[in-house]
Formats: C-alpha cells, sequence, structure tokens
C-alpha cells in the first residue's frame, strides 16, 4: 500500500497539527514496513529532521507553497506518478479526487454558536464550505475526540460510526525523558505555568486577571506564558495596561522556545492551568501530568473527556472558581499519580497507531 501524507504543515509554525501528524506515523512507519509513505512539504530538509529516515518513506518537496497549487495541481501529479492509494489531509483534501481520501478534521469549534466570537468571518466563511466538503467527501474521516466526534457527525450530518477516533498523545520525546538530565536552572523561582499561543480562545485574560487579583506576585510567585502571540485582543491590552506595574515584573512571555528548554519548565513550575474556551483535544495537559506536575484544566469542549476529578477542573469563564481553586492547589497535595497515569495510558502513540493501521487495513480490503 502507498499512502501520501500532506505534511506543508511542517513548513509553518508549530502546532498541534505536526504533533498529531509526527506522533501517529512515526509509529506506524514502525509496524506498517510493508508500506510505503511519501510525505510532501516544501522544506523536505526539516521533515528528515522531524521523522528521521526510514526505508519505507520517501519524502517530496513541493514547488510552491500556496495551498491552491498543492491541492489543484501538486498533489494529485504525485499520487498518479507513485501510485498511491491514500492521501491523508489535515481538514482540507484536494477536490481533484485521483485516490482514496483519509482527512483529519481536528474540531469544528467555528462552526458552533458560542464559539464563533473567536473566529474572522472570513475563515468561518470559507472554512465552513471546504471543511464541509472535504468532510463528506472522504473515505475514512477521522477525528481526535469524542466531543469533537459528536460536533462533527451533528453540524456536517455525519453518522458518527462513520467517524474514526485517533487522538492526540504525549509525544516520544516526552516519554523518553530522563527527568533528572533537564536542566532546572531557569531562575525564576516559583511560577505557574501556561502552554499555548495566544488568541482570544485560550482565555489567557482570565487566567491573568486571577493570578492579579490574588496578588500572587506578592507572594513571590511569577505567571508564564510560552506560545506565539498571534492574537493579542483589545480585552488583554486594556487589562495589561492598567496593570502595567505588576504584570511587567511578575509575568513573562516567551516564544519559539526548544523542546528541551519547554521540559525544563514544564518539570520546574509550581502548577500548570490550563484554561482555554474551546479544543478539539488539548495537548498540553497531557504534558504537564507526564511531568506529575499540580494541574488545573478547563473543563470545557473536548478537555471533558480526560477524565479529570472535580478538584483539579473549573468553568474557564468563572475567574472566582479559578482563583479558588488555584488557592487550593498551591496550598494542598492532591494525590493524583493513579489518575494521571491512567489518563496517559489511554493517549498513547503506539496504541493509537496500531488502531489506525487496523482502520487502514480493513478499508483496504474491503473497498
Amino acid at each position: 500500500m502507498n499512502i501520501l501524507v500532506d505534511t506543508h504543515i511542517f513548513d509553518d509554525k508549530q502546532q498541534g497539527t505536526r504533533t498529531y501528524l509526527k506522533g501517529l506515523y512515526s509509529e506506524l512507519f514502525l509496524i506498517a514496513e510493508k508500506w510505503h509513505f511519501y510525505l510532501v512539504a516544501y522544506d523536505t530538509a526539516n521533515l528528515k529532521r522531524e521523522f528521521g529516515f526510514h526505508d519505507n518513506v520517501s519524502f517530496i518537496e513541493l514547488k510552491s507553497k500556496s495551498k491552491f497549487y498543492r491541492l489543484l495541481i501538486e498533489l494529485p501529479f504525485i499520487i498518479r506518478k507513485f501510485n498511491i492509494n491514500y492521501a491523508h489531509y489535515q481538514y482540507i483534501s484536494s477536490p481533484i479526487k485521483n485516490c482514496k481520501q483519509i482527512v483529519t478534521n481536528h474540531d469544528i469549534l467555528f462552526e458552533q454558536k458560542e464559539f464563533k466570537i473567536f473566529f474572522p468571518l472570513k475563515y468561518r466563511l470559507i472554512n465552513s464550505i471546504l471543511f464541509k466538503i472535504s468532510a463528506k467527501r472522504a473515505d475514512i474521516l477521522l477525528t481526535v475526540s469524542e466531543y469533537s466526534r459528536r460536533k462533527i457527525s451533528e453540524i456536517y450530518n455525519i453518522k458518527i460510526d462513520q467517524i474514526k477516533i485517533t487522538p492526540n498523545a504525549v509525544s516520544e520525546t516526552y516519554l523518553n525523558t530522563n527527568l533528572v538530565d533537564i536542566d532546572t536552572n531557569l531562575n525564576l523561582g516559583k511560577y505557574i505555568l501556561y502552554v499555548s499561543r495566544i488568541e482570544p480562545r485560550k482565555n489567557h485574560l482570565n487566567l491573568l486577571k486571577a493570578f492579579i487579583e490574588l496578588s500572587l506576585a506578592q507572594k513571590g510567585y511569577k505567571l508564564v506564558f510560552i506560545g506565539k502571540k498571534e492574537i493579542v485582543f483589545n480585552d488583554l491590552k486594556l487589562f495589561i495596561d492598567k496593570n502595567n506595574k505588576e504584570v511587567n515584573k511578575s509575568v513573562i512571555w516567551l516564544e519559539n522556545i526548544s523542546n528541551e528548554d519547554l521540559k525544563s519548565y514544564y518539570k520546574n513550575c509550581e502548577l500548570f492551568v490550563f484554561p482555554s474556551f474551546a479544543e478539539g483535544f488539548g495537548i498540553p495537559p497531557l504534558e504537564a501530568m507526564f511531568f506529575k506536575k499540580k494541574l488545573l484544566c478547563s473543563k470545557s469542549t473536548a478537555m471533558a473527556d480526560f477524565g479529570l476529578p472535580d478538584e483539579v477542573t473549573f468553568d474557564p469563564y468563572d475567574v472566582n472558581e479559578i482563583k479558588i481553586k488555584i488557592k487550593e492547589q498551591l496550598y494542598k497535595n492532591f494525590d493524583l499519580d493513579d489518575v494521571y497515569a491512567t489518563i496517559l495510558s489511554k493517549f498513547n502513540w503506539k496504541a493509537i497507531a496500531e488502531n489506525y493501521k487496523k482502520t487502514l487495513t480493513n478499508h483496504f480490503e474491503n473497498h
């Protein structure tokens, strides 16, 4: 079987889709040795660094970074040239269907009335059409959580049993990490950590409000945000300006840090908080669990699927609840090792790749 994977996302910034593709296919290469995989991107040198070299993997260089040229011309040509059986796309597939198509739709949050405010109108209008068409035309439709599965079925009117789940997981780089070897020389003292790109949906504002209103800076804490500043919206700007002195003194904003540095920040935080309003999955809480850190996680959307106990979940819209839960976590000890272990055992790339391989094999043999 020949499988093409559209990995153009590796030409762009770090995000969940990259983590998903790397985790899933790094394992599938090893357990499907008789299949051949064609990974396509503009920057194939970066792909080789990310995935390494395997006898059953070829790297195909795209000539253009244009989405339309890729989907309409380059990928159909590559599919014909290499006799591809299945092509795997994220969200949007090629309109020219000259092989079986696999589509992973991670979420359709922008289609939901309660979350439309977080997405630009142009994004919603264009992707509402493209995502729906791609999902309905897919031979194999995948998503990353039970929550997203229900919403895709409901909003796009697709039978739920036609949607398979290939969830995200903690990457092998974390599972293979020796915690003793991580550099701990951050010189930050005590700090609360949030890892996510900065945009309204990610709800940095309510965490920042809770931190300031609890006067945690006066108690020796800092607040560390790690993630690209994509959309710093007016409410966040106004709050920062109003509390400029305290924010400058106690809030640290970081982007473009290495994976090794990120592990160090995880390992040394006093508390990890994930206050996002809406997620198709949400990988950072799993990474915090791996490091056995004190954790607070929004219980909205797909994050409710983790199965975390009430002590460590909260309503992301309720600043008072966030404040109460932060105080409890900082000054109490909850023994959650068994809970974390159970959750992490479910989100394991090897097991996910095995299930994905079965899905592909069954489809190939029956179609």
